[in-house]
């Protein structure tokens, strides 16, 4: 049984000021010929307002001076790429570029080979953004990176949790979940939300459950946000209730806002 309430999506902001400005240190000439310099200073809002959940709009511990930042020049090729923006910032700002086209890309980590995380991803929206390099002039860049991962929460009833307590021995279960490129299971063990890079046409929850001392066959469930495809940028907290018998078991999701 499932049941999708409510849509939407959080954002996540990293702001800054778009300007450029012609250097004042003294009349020194600080760009060599045909440079410019490009400095970006962040600023970020955790305000989330989820109603009904609070431990998953809790992103106090994402810091916007950990965000990977990339810099492509005009060819598409990386021009400059730092770890996090405290290391741009160690490297010395403004940072020296050749006068062009350029771009910049900004998340919340790296996202290269990932498919799913226990870390909620943020990207810059847009998903880059254009600026230009003017010789002998520092630029300074505006960047708002939004939620852009598909979160999944495991939440168990408080039957099927006291059950777990006080009969540890005989009640376990174990929840996959699927986007269709990559998979990540909650279990007693694991219990922290999942964050999916890309959507999908449905989600695949399998279920495979512990009750009264017996295990039961592996049980599907589809997840869709009331017939529509599950996206990045939302959240979908997904249900688990148990009794003592197996008919009992019941799964259902809420797409929280």
């Amino acid at each position: 049984m499932k049941k999708n309430i409510v849509s939407i999506l959080w954002s996540f902001v990293l702001l800054c000021t778009a300007s450029c400005s012609q250097n004042e240190d003294d009349g020194t000439p600080f760009f060599p010929d045909n440079a410019g310099g490009l400095n970006v200073a962040a600023n970020m809002s955790t305000e989330q307002v989820i109603p009904l959940i609070t431990r998953s709009a809790d992103f106090s511990d994402v810091s916007a001076d950990d965000f990977y930042i990339k810099i492509l020049n005009g060819k598409g090729e990386v021009a400059k790429e730092f770890a996090s923006l405290t290391a741009m910032r160690d490297e010395g700002l403004p940072v020296i570029l050749p006068t062009g086209n350029y771009t910049a890309f900004a998340s919340s980590f790296k996202p290269d080979g990932v498919a799913v995380s226990k870390n909620p991803y943020f990207e810059v929206e847009g998903e880059s953004h254009p600026f230009v390099i003017e010789e002998k002039r520092t630029t300074q860049v505006t960047l708002k990176c939004v939620y852009e991962s598909l979160g999944v929460e495991l939440a168990l009833s408080e039957q099927f949790q006291e059950l777990l307590e006080t009969e540890s021995e005989n009640y376990d279960y174990k929840v996959n979940v699927s986007n269709g490129e990559a998979s990540y299971e909650f279990s007693k063990d694991e219990m922290n939300p999942a964050y999916f890079l890309k959507g999908c046409d449905e989600l695949v929850v399998r279920v495979t459950m512990k009750m009264g001392g017996r295990d039961y066959p592996e049980r599907v469930w589809r997840i869709t946000n009331q017939g529509n495809a599950p996206k990045t940028g939302e959240y979908y907290i997904i249900r688990l209730d148990a009794g003592d018998q197996p008919e009992t078991v019941s799964l259902r999701s809420a797409l929280m806002e």
